[in-house]
């Protein structure tokens, strides 16, 4: 009786750990029903006195109660049936052994009548029915179940097998030999054992064959799990697409077989972190197939490495699209430069010929008036054409990690050009932006010259705050009205041709990086840049970088 209750407690506290696997909390139950079934039917071998034998009797039928029902939902999620199913199955296992508990707690029928006779065969019954029934079941489970899990399987199915064999035995069908509470405990004790071992060695609410079925199979990438030598254990339905092999016949095979690269993608991976590599496999019809292994450990709950998931995807699509993503963007790049160069020379002609009608053009005339505005409209064209250049590959390379402070320092000669001094506080901070991001600040401090109303010095920090980096980029001049802190970012906006801010924030966004002004106006403009904490580190001054 110590021994079941012992195990029984062990294994209670394994399934409520896993309680949010399929069929843990009702296995929970189960065992919680064990352990008050096995006080009930071992006090019986204690010398207790009258009144205690029947209340551990009682405890017995409530134990039952307990157990039954709790048995059949756990049989019932275990094996995947809908909860419409396991509900219905649930309360019809109940009944009778739910009965007989609420009779023996009332006494409405002495304790002594439902122990023998008719309502003992009733109660015996329904425990043997729901047995059966859940033998069946997990019978036809272990059938269909590939062979990782049918140890697993096999492991439940004795749990059930072992009490309704072990009553329905010689001893116990013979005259020569009567049930004792003895022979039941001792029943429930092994039982509890063979569900213990499925539990604790073959991964019982930690991997169930129901997830399996549900979704392994029904992935769109070829999912192989290697044992720690990485020797096939098994494959879905994809990746015996991929290997055009089942998976029974490569069992036990090193993946290095069967996996064109896998020696690659192995050489880069040490056990402890997930590792990933891109292959490229020429097809017998000259055409290529492009493939990403991702490989990842499988650990226990004493986070011990017990096999390997490699997970191969097919990205040809994706690779095709690239490439002609990337070609159609060569192809609009270079004609663009072509358009841009030719606008851009015809434009210094528009400003030669401009200049010399400016200079013989009387101050006072109505001529010098459309010379100036000639001349300031060649000028906005230029800064379009310039936009347009810095927005080409905006988004397309992609983003590296930059020192902030070096990149606000090298932007700043446009301040040496006018005068203003410059401050900066940014230490060793580093994000990982587009790479245009040196012009965010070369087009705040232009904003600053052209906008900022005779500033003298530019001040460029960094600090943490509410677990993101805010860059600071703040000036002395007279600020930004409260009435447009937004709109100096929206396209056109201003007095001239509005694209420096608006091409900031869309350098900044491309990378989930914001921008906004909160300064004080009449005190200067100021600045904010907010950078994701995933976006920003700290160099480390061994010359390795820190998270």
């Amino acid at each position: 009786m110590i021994a079941s209750l012992v195990i029984a407690s062990v294994i209670a506290g394994v399934s409520w750990k896993r309680r949010d696997a399929a069929g843990a909390r009702a296995f929970f139950v189960f065992t919680l029903g064990v352990l008050v079934w096995s006080l009930g039917e071992g006090s019986a071998l204690l010398p207790l006195g009258p009144d205690w034998q029947v209340f551990w009797v009682k405890a017995a039928f409530v134990g039952i109660a307990v157990l039954v029902p709790a048995w059949m939902a756990f049989v019932m999620q275990y094996t995947g049936k809908e909860r419409t199913v396991t509900l219905v199955a649930t309360i019809a296992a109940a009944v009778v052994p739910a009965a007989a508990a609420v009779l023996s707690l009332s006494e409405s029928v002495p304790v002594t009548e439902l122990m023998e006779g008719t309502p003992y065969l009733l109660v015996m019954a329904s425990v043997y029915l729901v047995v059966i029934i859940s033998v069946i079941f997990l019978v036809a489970m272990l059938l269909a179940a590939p062979a990782t899990y049918r140890r697993q399987i096999g492991f439940v199915l004795m749990g059930a097998l072992i009490p309704w064999v072990v009553v329905l035995s010689p001893p116990f069908t013979t005259s020569l030999l009567e049930p004792t509470a003895s022979w039941c405990v001792l029943c429930i004790m092994t039982a509890a054992l063979a569900a213990t071992a499925g539990a604790l060695k073959a991964g019982l609410f930690g991997t169930i064959p129901l997830s399996k079925d549900r979704y392994f199979n029904n992935l769109t990438d070829g999912i192989f799990v290697l044992d720690p030598q990485f020797r096939l254990v098994e494959a879905n339905r994809k990746g015996e697409e991929m290997v055009r092999h089942h998976s029974e016949e490569l069992t036990g095979l090193p993946a290095a077989e069967f996996i064109n690269h896998f020696p690659e993608l192995q050489k880069g991976y040490e056990g402890e972190y997930e590792a990933t590599y891109i292959q490229s496999m020429k097809k017998p019809d000259g055409s290529t197939e492009h493939f990403e292994l991702r490989i990842s450990p499988i650990t226990d709950w004493c986070s011990r490495t017990t096999g390997h998931f490699l997970l191969v995807r097919d990205i040809s699509r994706l690779k095709e699209t690239e490439d002609a993503l990337r070609t159609a963007h060569k192809k609009v790049s270079i004609l663009s430069e072509i358009s841009q160069h030719d606008i851009k020379n015809q434009l210094e002609v528009i400003a030669g010929y401009g200049g010399v009608l400016d200079d013989i053009t009387p101050d006072d005339s109505d001529q010098k008036i459309y010379v100036r505005r000639i001349l300031d409209a060649s000028e906005i064209i230029a800064e379009h054409i310039a936009a347009a250049r810095d927005c080409r590959d905006l988004g397309i390379r992609t983003p590296e990690w930059q020192s902030v402070a070096e990149g606000a320092a090298r932007a700043g000669r446009i301040l040496e050009n006018h005068g203003v001094a410059l401050e900066v506080e940014a230490g060793d901070l580093e994000i990982h932006a587009d790479p245009l991001f040196e012009k965010v600040f070369y087009n705040l401090y232009e904003n600053a010259i052209r906008h900022g109303g005779g500033i003298t010095t530019m001040r460029v920090s960094a600090s943490d705050a509410g677990g993101q980096v805010v860059i600071v980029v703040e000036d002395d001049g007279r600020g930004v009205a409260t009435s447009e802190k937004e709109k100096i970012f929206e396209r056109e906006y201003g007095s001239h041709s509005g694209l420096g801010l608006f091409l900031t924030r869309e350098i900044l966004s491309a990378t989930g990086i914001s921008i906004r002004e909160c300064g004080v106006p009449g005190k200067g403009a100021r600045f904010e840049i907010l950078v994701p904490p995933e976006r920003s580190r700290r160099a480390d001054p061994a010359g390795e970088d820190a998270g």
